[in-house]
This record gives structure tokens, C-alpha cells and sequence, in this order.
């Protein structure tokens, strides 16, 4: 069995559930000094054994939800923080930043009403049951900051109850819970000559956002690697935004984009392999006990396709 090494820790605390205080400026960066406070809940869990921290946000008086997608990096050491709500169902720029003595400051470059600014988080006072959060904005490149968002995070013992909202989609509902998986692929992905390479693997995923993220976690120890995929729906346009996740680089990937349309999922987008550019091919064909994922490259504009990669998931009883 392959000894997976723990690269980090340091979200490791938010495990688990909490109900949530939170304080926000009215009108951000606008002089004013009005506040308003709400509760909330908070679930979070890690995987990678801690390299991905995400935690699902309920707001039970705005009747949404929102999302933090948190990375390791193994070589910078360091943490790069997405955002995402039910309200835009977009991807926030990331921050990224650090630990250092029991504190943790991210910046980012983002955009608010038009403008640009520097977005900052920082977690404080982190003990077995409680945290501290804050979001702080700035228009000067970082020389003066205005608070305008904190939490505070008290452990409670039970799953907060969902929210009463209509769900928007369940296209990767099946995919929920554990799966052992055969692997057919291609070394090397492309070019001559190749060979066909076979090996088994096992996955885990969830969703958030009843269903309108999915996220799953899969362990392929003869490769000494750990993968994960966060896919993001967008109501508006009615396609799914997939990325993938290494857990030797803790980044995320470009994604490809698309649908399921008559029980198949078509998914595609630019990408580079060893410096070339080329055009990445999901396919997805769900079921309940068997579930088939094929990968392939095109290096001509998707004139012509090459399978490289190929998934067939049978339903697991047992946990990963």
C-alpha cells in the first residue's frame, strides 16, 4: 500500500462543522462606517491529507451559499484561496499567502464596483473550537487596508440543516460516494511508439451546493500520486467548468467546459502537454454501479481526436 506523506496541516482545524458570526461593511470602500451582522454555518473537510482544505458556507438569511477552495502548494509552500458563491457561481481571483506563528495573510488582486484593488484574508486566534477570519480591501497597492467582512467560528457537534433552495442541477449526483477504478492509458499521451498502460485506482467525490459543485478525490498509488477534480455549474449558460488538481503541483488546472446532453457529457478546452498546444476531450457516461470517463488530445484544432485516457468506475461499499 502506498505511505502518502502529509505535506501540510495548517487547514486541518477547520474540519468538521461550525456556526458562524459574521460582521460585514455595508458599502465597502464607499467612507461609510454602517455594519450588519448575520449568522451562518460552515462544513469543512480536507483532502490530499490536508493539501485541500474546502468548506461549504450556508447563509440561512440570503438563502445561498458560498464556497472556499483552499491549494498547497508542495515547492512555494504556500496556500492559493478561491472563492465562489450561489449568487455568480463564478470563480473569485485567488489570494495566496502563508502560515507563520499561528497567523495566516493571503492577498490577490481583484476587482470591486469597477475597480481595481487588493483583496486580503487572514485566519487568527485558531483554537480546537473556535477561529477567526477577516476580509480587507485596498486601493493603494496595499498601503492602506479597509476591514469589511469577519467571522467568527464556534464548533458545534451536528451538520447545520441544508438550505431551503431549489437545486439547479444534479448531473454529477451519480457520482457521489466511493468507486474502485480500471485505468487504460497511453505512455506517452501523445506521439510514437506508445503503449497501453493498466492499472487500478479508487475515488471519492461529493457535491456542494446541492449539486451544483462536484468534487472528487482519487488514489493512484502506482503512479505515487493523488488527483482531484472540482467541476462548477453555471446556471446562466447551463455547462459545467472542470478542473483538474495533482496533488504533486496543488494548482488549478485549465478547465474544460460543457454538458450533458441525452446521458452524455461533453466536455473541452485549450490546454498545453510538455509545451505544445493542444485541445483536451472529457467524455462522460454516468450510471449508478458503472461509470465510464475517457480523456483525449487533439493538436489540430480538434480536427482529430486521441484517446489517451480511459476510467471505468464500479460502485464501492467500502470507504477510501
Amino acid at each position: 500500500m502506498t505511505e502518502w506523506t502529509k505535506e501540510t496541516g495548517d487547514f486541518d482545524f477547520l474540519t468538521g462543522h461550525f456556526d458562524v458570526v459574521h460582521r460585514q461593511l455595508v458599502k465597502p470602500l464607499s467612507g461609510s462606517d454602517e455594519w450588519i451582522e448575520h449568522t451562518g454555518t460552515c462544513s469543512a473537510r480536507t483532502m490530499f491529507d490536508g493539501a485541500i482544505s474546502i468548506d461549504e458556507m450556508r447563509f440561512p438569511a440570503k438563502g445561498n451559499y458560498g464556497l472556499s477552495l483552499r491549494l498547497f502548494d508542495p515547492q512555494s509552500r504556500e496556500w492559493t484561496i478561491y472563492w465562489v458563491n450561489s449568487t455568480t457561481y463564478e470563480l473569485f481571483p485567488p489570494v495566496r499567502g502563508k502560515w507563520d506563528n499561528g497567523s495566516c495573510w493571503l492577498v490577490g488582486e481583484d476587482e470591486y464596483d469597477g475597480r481595481p484593488i487588493l483583496a486580503s484574508y487572514s485566519w487568527s486566534d485558531v483554537t480546537e473550537t473556535t477561529a477567526h477570519w477577516e476580509q480587507s480591501f485596498s486601493t493603494d497597492g496595499g498601503e492602506t487596508w479597509e476591514l469589511n467582512w469577519t467571522m467568527d467560528f464556534t464548533r458545534r457537534e451536528t451538520e447545520p440543516p441544508p438550505l431551503d433552495v431549489p437545486k439547479v442541477t444534479g448531473d454529477f449526483d451519480f457520482l457521489i460516494g466511493s468507486w474502485t477504478t480500471h485505468n487504460r492509458a497511453r505512455r506517452p499521451m501523445l506521439g510514437e511508439p506508445f503503449v497501453w498502460e493498466e492499472a487500478e485506482s479508487r475515488l471519492e467525490a461529493t457535491t456542494y451546493f446541492d449539486g451544483a459543485i462536484s468534487v472528487d478525490e482519487g488514489w493512484f498509488p502506482s503512479r505515487g500520486f493523488r488527483g482531484a477534480t472540482f467541476r462548477l455549474y453555471s446556471p446562466t449558460t447551463k455547462t459545467w467548468s472542470i478542473h483538474w488538481i495533482n496533488s504533486q503541483r496543488g494548482v488549478l488546472e485549465t478547465p474544460v467546459v460543457g454538458s450533458f446532453t441525452d446521458g452524455l457529457g461533453v466536455f473541452e478546452g485549450p490546454d498545453v502537454w510538455e509545451g505544445q498546444p493542444i485541445d483536451v476531450l472529457f467524455h462522460w457516461t454516468p450510471g449508478e454501479q458503472e461509470a465510464t470517463w475517457q480523456q483525449s488530445f487533439s493538436v489540430d484544432g480538434g480536427a482529430t481526436w486521441i484517446p489517451n485516457w480511459e476510467m471505468t468506475h464500479r460502485r464501492s461499499a467500502g470507504q477510501l
